[in-house]
C-alpha cells in the first residue's frame, strides 16, 4: 500500500505543475505527442526548487506542509481539467514508436524501483545528509539555512533543490525521510532518458530517439549505478538538463518570430526556459557548469542560422532576455553560493597556511581531482559502449551531423572543466573529472541516437521499414536483457543500514541521553573528510545522537569544528588497532562505541570482542552482530 501511495504521489507531483503551465496560451500545441508529457515532467521537476527557493527568499516567514502542497497540486489539477476540456484524447494519441519508448521508460523505472525492494535504505556517505536535509525541510516547512540540530554546518554553498521534491513526497505519501528520498531519487533516475529522447525526437528522428532513450536508461550502467553512491542531487539536475536545453534553445529561436503576432507566446516560452534552466542550477550547482557549454552551442547555432536572414540581433536579444530571466530565478541561491565559493577558493590560494593543514589540503586536492584512465569504464561507460559511441561519433562526423558535432564539442569542454585544476587557479577548479565522467551517458545517448538515424538514411526506401523494425526489435531485446543486469549491479559494502541496526537504534533512543556521543567505524575518503562505514554513521538520523564521523558536508563548517571531527575520527581509527585509543576518545567526550552489523569495509574496524575485555568498557547491547559499548567515566561510575 505504501508503494502504491508513493507511485501515485510521484506521478501527480511530476505531471500536474508542468501540464498546468502548458495549458496557458495553449503552449502544449508547440509540442507533439509524447514530447508534451516530457516537457510537462521537466517543468514539474523544476517547479519545486524554484518555488521553495523563491519562497525562502521573498517570504522567509512563510512555511508549507502537506495540506498546502496538496491543495496546490489539486489547484493545478483543476486548472488542467478546465483548460484542457475537449483535448484529452489528443494527449494520449501516441504512435507506435512513442508507445515503444513509453515501454522503455517503464522498464527503466522498474529497474530503479526493484532495487529499493532489497535495499530500502539509501547507500553510501552522501545519503546521510540527503536524508537529514529532507527531514529538516519537511519539519521546518521550507529549505533550511543550516543542518542544526544535527550538525553545526551552514548551507549557503550547497544546492538544496532536491529536498523540495523529497520533502513534498514525505508530506504527501506520509513516509519516513529516507524512504521519500530514495523513491524520489530513483524516480528521477528512471526518467533520465526523457531528455535524450526529446532532443533526438525534435532534432533528429524518432527511431534514433528510441535508441538513445534505451541506451541511457537500460543499456548504459550509468546513471543506474548512482544508487550505489547516493548521487541524488546530480541525477536530479541531469534529469532535466537536456529538457531545459531544448526548451531554452527554442525560446531563444522564438524571438526571431514577429513580435506583435507572437508576443505572449515568446514571453511565456522565455519564462518556461528560465524556470527550467534556473532549476538545473538550483538542483546542483556544478551540473549548471556542465550545462553552460550546451547553451553557448545552441546560441552560436541560432546566430549562424539567423545571420543568413539578417536576424542575428533578435537572437542576441532573445539570449539576453532568457539570461536575465534565469538570473531572476537563481538569485535566491546564487549570491550566497558564489560569495562563499570565492572566499573559500581565495583562502585555498593563500600560501601562509599551517604546514600540516596545507599538506592535508594538497593531498586531498590530488585525491579529489585526479582520476586515472582505468577508472573510465567504471565511471563513464563499459568498453563496449565506449566503442559503440566512438563508432557512432565517426559516422556522425562523416555525415556532418550537427548534433553529433555539438556533443563532441560539449565533451571536449567538459574534459577541460574536469582538468581545470591543472592551471593552479582555485577559482577555476569548479569540479573534478569524476563528476564529468559519470554524466557522459547523456552525450553518449545523443551521439548513438543521431548516428542510428544517419545510418538509416543509407537504407533504400524498400529496405528502410524492415531495418527500422529490426533495429527497434534488437534494442528492445537488448534492453530487456540489460534490465536484469541493471538490478544486479549493486555494491553491497556501500549499504550501511540493516534491520538489525534499526532495532539497535530503537534501543539507543530509549536507553541513552540525548546528548550522547558515539564513536563509529570510520573511513577517511579525503584527509579531512571522514565518514562512517556502517549504520553507526546514521545514528544522528535514527536517534538524534551525535557521532565522531560528522557528515559529508563537514568542510562547510568552521575550521574548529572540522578539526574536532577529524581529531575524534583519528582517535577512533587508533582504537581499531588496540585499546590505547580509549583514553583519547574519553578525553574528547565520547560516551559510547557503536559497532554495526556491516563493520568497516576499509580495514579491521572496531573489534567488539576485544574492546569488551577492557576495564574501562561496559558492554550494553549485543544482538545479531550489532554491539553498543559504554566508555566508563574516569571515576568508574556507570
Amino acid at each position: 500500500m505504501e508503494e502504491l501511495r508513493l507511485v501515485v504521489v510521484l506521478i501527480g507531483m511530476l505531471t500536474l505543475p508542468g501540464w498546468a503551465v502548458l495549458t496557458f496560451n495553449d503552449s502544449w500545441c508547440q509540442w507533439s505527442g509524447l514530447q508534451r508529457w516530457i516537457v510537462a515532467v521537466g517543468i514539474s521537476v523544476a517547479f519545486y526548487p524554484v518555488f521553495f527557493y523563491g519562497m525562502r527568499f521573498a517570504l522567509p516567514f512563510l512555511t508549507v506542509g502537506p495540506y498546502k502542497m496538496g491543495t496546490l497540486l489539486l489547484a493545478f489539477a483543476a486548472v488542467i481539467g478546465w483548460r484542457m476540456r475537449g483535448h484529452w484524447r489528443e494527449q494520449f494519441a501516441f504512435d507506435c514508436p512513442e508507445w515503444i519508448v513509453i515501454g522503455v521508460f517503464g522498464m527503466t523505472l522498474f529497474t530503479r524501483f526493484w532495487i529499493i525492494r532489497d535495499h530500502p535504505y539509501p547507500a553510501w556517505s552522501d545519503s546521510l545528509h540527503h536524508t537529514l536535509l529532507t527531514q529538516l525541510t519537511a519539519v521546518q516547512g521550507k529549505l533550511p539555512a543550516n543542518m542544526e540540530p544535527y550538525f553545526p554546518v551552514p548551507l549557503g554553498e550547497y544546492h538544496l533543490g532536491l529536498y523540495s521534491l523529497s520533502a513534498t513526497v514525505q508530506w504527501l505519501a506520509q513516509v519516513p525521510a529516507h524512504t521519500a528520498l530514495l523513491w524520489t531519487a530513483q524516480m528521477l533516475n528512471g526518467l533520465c532518458g526523457m531528455g535524450v529522447y526529446l532532443v533526438l525526437d525534435r532534432k533528429v528522428g524518432r527511431v534514433g530517439a528510441v535508441v538513445g532513450a534505451a541506451v541511457v536508461g537500460l543499456l548504459s550502467h550509468q546513471p543506474a549505478f548512482y544508487v550505489n553512491w547516493g548521487r541524488f542531487t546530480q541525477i536530479a539536475s541531469q534529469t532535466i538538463l537536456l529538457i531545459a536545453w531544448l526548451v531554452t534553445w527554442e525560446a531563444i529561436a522564438s524571438w526571431e518570430h514577429p513580435w506583435q503576432e507572437c508576443k505572449t507566446r515568446i514571453l511565456w516560452n522565455t519564462a518556461c526556459a528560465a524556470v527550467l534552466t534556473g532549476a538545473v542550477f538550483l538542483l546542483h550547482f556544478r551540473v549548471a557548469i556542465f550545462y553552460v557549454p550546451l547553451l553557448m552551442i545552441s546560441v552560436m547555432w541560432e546566430l549562424r542560422k539567423a545571420r543568413k536572414e539578417n536576424q542575428g540581433g533578435l537572437v542576441i536579444l532573445g539570449t539576453i532576455a532568457v539570461g536575465v530571466a534565469v538570473l531572476i530565478v537563481v538569485t535566491p541561491a546564487m549570491w550566497d553560493a558564489l560569495r562563499i565559493y570565492v572566499d573559500t577558493r581565495l583562502n585555498l590560494a593563500q600560501p601562509n597556511q599551517a604546514t600540516a593543514a596545507a599538506s592535508q589540503v594538497s593531498q586531498g586536492t590530488q585525491l579529489y581531482y585526479e582520476f586515472p584512465w582505468h577508472t573510465v569504464p567504471l565511471l563513464a561507460a563499459r568498453p563496449w559502449l565506449i566503442t559503440l559511441a566512438s563508432f557512432s561519433a565517426v559516422v556522425g562526423l562523416l555525415k556532418r551531423d550537427k548534433l553529433v558535432v555539438a556533443c563532441l564539442v560539449w565533451i571536449v569542454t567538459l574534459y577541460i572543466a574536469g582538468n581545470a585544476y591543472l592551471l593552479g587557479l582555485p577559482l577555476l577548479s569548479v569540479t573534478n573529472m569524476g563528476a564529468v565522467l559519470i554524466m557522459l551517458y547523456l552525450p553518449i545517448g545523443l551521439v548513438v541516437g543521431s548516428a542510428t538515424e544517419e545510418a538509416l538514411t543509407l537504407c533504400g526506401l524498400c529496405w528502410r521499414e524492415r531495418v527500422v523494425r529490426l533495429v527497434v526489435a534488437f534494442v528492445l531485446v537488448a534492453g530487456f536483457v540489460a534490465s536484469h543486469i541493471r538490478v544486479t549491479e549493486i555494491e553491497p559494502y556501500r549499504y550501511f543500514v540493516t534491520p538489525e541496526d534499526v532495532a539497535a537504534m530503537d534501543w539507543i533512543r530509549e536507553n541513552t541521553p540525548p546528548d550522547a556521543l558515539f564513536a563509529v567505524n570510520t573511513y577517511f575518503w579525503l584527509p579531512r573528510a571522514p565518514h562512517g562505514t556502517d549504520a553507526g554513521y546514521w545514528i544522528p538520523y535514527f536517534t538524534g545522537r551525535r557521532t565522531t564521523a560528522g557528515v559529508m558536508l563537514l568542510n562547510s563548517g568552521t575550521e574548529n569544528y572540522v578539526d574536532s571531527i577529524v581529531k575524534m575520527s583519528r582517535a577512533e581509527e587508533q582504537l581499531e588497532a588496540d585499546n590505547t585509543g580509549l583514553e583519547g576518545l574519553r578525553s574528547l567526550g565520547v560516551d559510547y562505541l557503536y559497532v554495526g552489523r556491516k563493520g568497516d569495509f576499509s580495514g579491521p574496524g572496531l573489534d567488539a570482542t576485544r574492546l569488551s575485555q577492557a576495564e574501562s568498557i561496559k558492554p550494553l547491547y549485543q544482538n545479531a552482530g550489532v554491539s553498543i559499548l559504554q566508555i566508563k567515566p574516569p571515576d568508574g561510575t556507570n
